[in-house]
């Protein structure tokens, strides 16, 4: 144990060659309970799809979380404990359209009212946009700066008369869904990661011939194409369409004619809930009721859309042809509520593309694009060689899945222009291990980490982990990065994160201390990076060579909550001032 990152700092580096992944295609579905908690535990065994009426095997299938999300549980600030492709980076992607021919002027004040709590929740990587409906289009584009749309919401105004026939609602509702249709085409086109669509409209009417049966259709003919054309375009923009009616809209039982119900005199529905219930039908929706509180249809989308399943299936050879297709989503768990899209569209591959639908590790580093079909963590920490002098970096690497079989792992080092700077890739025999470990030379400065990682059924995966290379140093005494793990029949085994162990050992190494020198040396973990020392702790020092140490220390967090913490190593000698290295300790419910 004493010489684990001394041993794995001075590995040389060797080659294999690399393997290729899959051509696989993903698909995107959020699964919640009944109260709209997500599901986190679906396995693939519990998913089911087909795609143009074919069943596809699932052969991978990833939740991918969006935590931090809710201002009230304070994000951390501190750094993360590891990179990974098993979270997005990116936040929520989030459209509210607002179809602003369908309510009176003077009805804002609850859209308001719910736009600001909604705000309130989001985290600083959320992106949120602003739409108008049928004729304002894009007030604000997808933005992070959350406060853009909430100035943008006080200039918004209905512009309903409040009184329609059902011709009127007919001819309203065709101009809606020929914009909305437009704006998923040409602004959000054919995507790869999911967008959240929140339309909020005070009533659409259902298909209707606007005339009797033995005329020619009316001027306000409503086509159930046109809903079908919305419901493709929103497959293909890969969006989760919520149907949201504001609270003090709601038609109430008993409330229509019965000459407004559905049928009536062979033309069609005047109810202007039945465009809506239409909608949610055919782009896969959920219809909600808006009010201002937490609880109400805004909240409940925030809630539903803090995470979402990534299954990966193997393609046709008719589906990257940019055209529509059904797609059908079923889950075997009972309880479990679905948001799944019935069509999906994947686009025709062009030159760029081509090649990376079976990559090689090696191209997967070469390109500025998450893959996500092998789930990964990874990290990078500073040592140094015997001599005290050469720098490496000790790459650690997993899938996240602790069953997966790695065939084929590289790593690599870009400066801050995107530089290739060095590289290392597993052997056979690293490969075998978990985590994955190996080093590569490096010099002082910051750096991104990327893995890019094969397993043995073709999934690829990369993950990114941003890297300051130095050595903290008092005096002569150099430390490396703090390595945190477990000991196990005496050996150091590093580990990424934590659930249920009841403790974590911290180790790093020093170099440069003569013989006799006094060191002085403490362990904390804290809660933030400057705070109160939950524990504090000498550490044990072993001298491992001329000039060299191994320090480590056994930090109890069996009764810590889920969290990040951090871990601190303060070191001093005589006549120097005190220094320090840090490191995010990552536990997560078992």
């Amino acid at each position: 144990m004493a010489t684990a990152a001394a041993t794995l700092a001075q590995q040389p580096t060797q080659s294999r060659p690399p393997e290729r992944g899959a051509d696989l295609l993903a698909i995107d579905f959020a699964a919640v309970s009944q109260d709209g908690r997500p599901i986190a535990d679906l396995q693939a065994s519990d998913v089911a799809i087909r795609i143009g009426g074919r069943r596809r095997i699932v052969r991978s299938l990833q939740l991918i979380s969006l935590p931090q999300s809710d201002a009230s549980v304070p994000a951390s600030s501190l750094p993360p404990p590891f990179g990974t492709n098993a979270e997005s980076e990116r936040g929520r992607a989030l459209v509210l359209i607002l179809d602003d021919d369908s309510f009176k002027a003077g009805r804002e004040a609850p859209l308001r009212e719910a736009l600001d709590e909604f705000v309130s929740r989001l985290s600083p990587r959320d992106q949120l946009s602003l739409v108008t409906m049928p004729y304002g289009g894009v007030k604000v584009p997808l933005t992070t700066d959350h406060s853009r749309v909430k100035t943008a919401m006080l200039r918004i105004v209905g512009q309903s008369s409040g009184v329609e026939t059902g011709s009127e609602i007919a001819c309203r509702t065709r101009r809606t869904l020929e914009s909305l249709a437009g704006y998923l085409d040409s602004q959000l086109g054919i995507r790869e990661a999911p967008v959240t669509v929140m339309f909020v409209t005070g009533g659409l009417a259902g298909p209707r011939r606007d005339a009797p049966v033995s005329m020619a259709p009316g001027m306000c003919e409503l086509r159930s194409d046109l809903f079908r054309e919305v419901a493709e375009a929103a497959g293909a923009a890969r969006a989760q369409f919520y149907v949201i009616q504001p609270g003090d809209m709601m038609l109430k039982p008993g409330s229509l004619s019965r000459e407004n119900i559905a049928g009536a005199n062979f033309i069609g529905s005047d109810n202007p809930m039945e465009g809506i219930e239409h909608l949610a039908g055919v782009t896969g929706g959920k219809m909600l009721y808006l009010t201002g509180s937490a609880s109400g249809a805004l909240g409940r989308v925030f809630q539903e859309s803090a995470a979402y399943y990534l299954a990966t299936v193997d393609p046709d050879r008719t589906d990257r042809t940019g055209r529509s297709q059904q797609l059908e989503v079923r889950v075997s768990r009972p309880g479990v509520e679905l948001r799944s899209r019935p069509h999906v569209t994947f686009a025709p591959p062009d030159v760029n593309t081509e090649r990376l639908r079976t990559p090689s590790p090696r191209e997967m580093l070469s390109v500025d694009r998450v893959f996500r079909d092998l789930p990964l963590r990874a990290s990078g920490y500073v040592a140094l060689d015997a001599d005290g002098k050469s720098l490496r970096v000790v790459t650690i690497a997993e899938p996240v899945d602790a069953s997966a079989k790695l065939g084929s792992l590289v790593a690599a080092l870009f400066d801050r222009d995107g530089k290739l700077v060095s590289h290392w890739t597993a052997t056979a025999e690293e490969l075998q291990r978990s985590p994955v470990i190996g080093a590569m030379p490096g010099e002082p400065g910051a750096y991104r980490l990327r893995v890019a990682a094969i397993d043995a059924t073709g999934r690829s995966g990369t993950a990114d982990y941003d890297l300051d290379a130095e050595i903290v140093q008092t005096g002569p005494l150099k430390l490396s990065s703090i390595i945190l793990g477990l000991s196990r029949d005496g050996r150091f085994m590093p580990r990424l994160q934590f659930s249920a162990e009841p403790t974590a050992m911290a180790y790093l190494e020093m170099y440069g201390a003569s013989p006799g020198t006094r060191i002085a040396s403490t362990l904390e973990l804290a809660s933030t990076m400057n705070g109160p020392a939950l524990v504090s702790l000498p550490l044990a020092l072993e001298a491992t060579g001329e000039n060299r140490y191994v320090a480590t220390g056994v930090v109890p967090i069996g009764t810590l909550p889920p969290g990040d913490y951090v871990v601190r190593v303060m070191v001093g000698i005589e006549g120097q001032p005190m220094t320090r290295v840090v490191r995010t300790l990552r536990k997560v419910t078992p």
